[in-house]
């Protein structure tokens, strides 16, 4: 049987592409690949006796995997735990399966964003190996990188029922630039988040995202959701950490009556919140914030400037002195650059940067927090101010039908693809000859 064509602007699923690095074995890897580091991160924390940041990554990771296999099971055919059936059939239908699906919206709701919180944090209070600095700055990107997926995909589905690949295939451009977007977002948030809770506390932060949810659910009262069930929006976004983050309603290409009010609501918070922060970090609180356990610690801009500051300036200095020990030449006529150190043995005067009590390798993961945090946050509150004036979908959640149906029609389009292939791949499977 002749292969079946796509629908336009989509493409279907295959085992692998080298370029751009694709394809379901990969991104399986990938998924695969997130959970050893979580495990490399818990094992830092036991290392180092942090028994409750491990206890609680732990928690989530178990959860999520539970929650998978029991997701797993229900969505099969055969109610069977069979992953590599469904790798096999997503790729007879060119499109992932249910279950296969199911994988990865755990993966964004449950176990990206806990572990992105929980590890950075953990990982900027203790000694760390160059390991397990990459270690911890790689599960904050990855976090970052999957909790923008799961936007994308929070908004596709609420608004048109649909997967993001019918998005992607219909706005393909726009949906890079979301999840652009997002990624910088969420990893901007969780480097404040660690910054942040290292500076004054986790209540701090953490008193943050409640008030977001918060903020959620007024925005639903404000559209005419009755009382209880707006006090079930900020519920829902209490667990689902992501929502508290950026927004319930705060859409940029749907408007959704599930729940309903408006985006502007959430998103003010938002801009409200990192000025709140920002500002008790420059405080000085030798006292902390209140007289009750760990509340009164010493807080504030002093604690920024030895955790973080510092950390900045040595990786400064050192940066500025390897530049200013190294050369670069150019022979024009063999067509070649070198880059050379002035000095014959080593890097001479210059050294890896360190600061106070801390080792070269939190040095600069500690550095990076605050790179991110500094650089990203602004932008992101940027892009917001931006869609408050210029959108009025992520203001008030004003719909676009043209694209909604525009969005469920290709939806329909890839099902009817899949459907056919999977038709097709039985079909030939039946007139297959049995082995002997």
């Amino acid at each position: 049987m002749a292969a079946l064509a796509p629908p336009t602007g989509y493409t279907p699923i295959v085992a692998f592409t080298l370029c751009p690095p694709g394809g379901i074995f990969f991104q399986v890897s990938m998924y695969m690949l997130d959970v050893v580091n979580d495990v490399v991160q818990i094992g830092t924390f036991i290392v180092n006796k942090h028994w409750w940041f491990a206890g609680f990554m732990v928690l989530f990771i178990v959860l999520s995997l539970g929650v998978t296999f029991i997701s797993i099971v229900e969505g099969s055919k055969f109610n069977t735990f069979a992953p590599l059936h469904e790798i096999r059939l997503s790729l007879k239908r060119g499109v992932a399966t249910e279950s296969f699906n199911i994988v990865f919206h755990i993966e964004r709701l449950i176990e990206a964003p806990s572990t992105g919180l929980i590890g950075p944090y953990g990982a900027s209070l203790l000694p760390l190996s160059p390991l397990q600095a990459c270690s911890a700055l790689y599960g904050l990107l990855s976090s970052a990188k999957v909790m923008a997926e799961g936007r994308l995909a929070m908004e596709v589905l609420n608004g048109t029922n649909a997967e993001p690949y019918a998005f992607k295939a219909v706005r393909p451009v726009k949906a890079a630039l979301f999840t652009a977007w997002y990624f910088c977002a969420f990893a901007g948030e969780l480097a404040a988040f660690a910054v942040v809770s290292a500076t004054l506390h986790p209540c701090a932060t953490l008193l943050g995202y409640i008030l977001g949810a918060a903020a959620d659910g007024v925005a639903a009262l404000w559209g005419g959701l009755p009382a209880v069930k707006a006090l079930g929006t900020t519920a829902l976004s209490m667990v689902a950490v992501p929502c508290a983050m950026a927004g319930t309603q705060t859409k940029s290409f749907f408007g959704s009556k599930d729940p309903p009010g408006p985006g502007a609501i959430p998103a003010t918070f938002i801009l409200v919140r990192f000025f709140t922060w920002a500002a008790l970090c420059c405080l000085d609180l030798p006292q902390g914030l209140l007289p009750v356990g760990s509340l009164g610690r010493p807080m504030g801009r002093k604690v920024l400037r030895q955790n973080f500051l510092e950390p900045v300036a040595a990786c400064q200095e050192a940066l500025a002195c390897l530049s200013s020990h190294t050369g670069v030449s150019f022979n024009a006529e063999a067509n070649t650059t070198s880059i050379f150190i002035r000095e014959e043995v080593g890097f001479g005067p210059c050294r890896w940067p360190a600061a106070g009590e801390l080792n070269t390798a939190s040095t600069i993961f500690n550095s990076c927090l605050l790179f991110l945090a500094v650089v990203l946050v602004p932008v992101h509150m940027c892009l917001i101010t931006a869609m408050l004036f210029l959108n009025p979908t992520y203001a008030f959640q004003v719909d676009n039908v043209e694209l909604r149906e525009e969005v469920k029609k290709k939806s329909r389009e890839i099902s009817k693809f899949a459907a056919q292939n999977e038709q097709a791949a039985g079909e030939h499977t039946e007139l297959s000859p049995l082995p002997t």
